[in-house]
């Protein structure tokens, strides 16, 4: 009984000291990109760019849609704890003519993914 006992103990130490490993590496490493965010911002080159979110804005995530180059924009998901690279979460694209992406209007644009036409409007920002 007493062996089993500290077989028990030592795998939950062992168990809390790499869940702190992960957590320390995650905290040191990650990058929280929020210059995605503030760089999605509509210009007369980039008129989709800004920050889209599901039919409302009340979410804390959405879309960064920013210039990534001429006539292209990067489209980035962010989040509370930040936003993905430019370029990493989805290709860059020219929105315009990609059959991914349908232009609703300035303010509303449908998104394609493996589940389907999602509609999204701009917003003023994550929160």
């Amino acid at each position: 009984m007493k062996r089993i006992l500290k077989i028990t103990l030592y795998a939950i130490l062992v168990l809390v000291l790499i869940a702190a490993a992960v957590i320390a590496y995650f905290w040191f490493t990650h990058e929280p990109n929020w210059h995605v965010e503030e760089n999605a911002a509509k210009s007369e080159s980039h008129p989709y760019a800004g920050f889209w979110k599901d039919e409302n804005c009340n979410d804390e995530w959405g879309w960064a849609i920013g210039p990534a180059g001429d006539n292209l924009y990067y489209i980035s998901f962010c989040g509370p704890g930040g936003c993905f690279a430019e370029d990493t979460y989805r290709d860059n694209t020219t929105i315009i003519n990609d059959p991914k992406y349908n232009i609703v209007d300035e303010n509303t644009i449908d998104f394609w993914s493996r589940s389907g036409w999602s509609t999204h409007v701009r917003c003023p920002g994550r929160t």
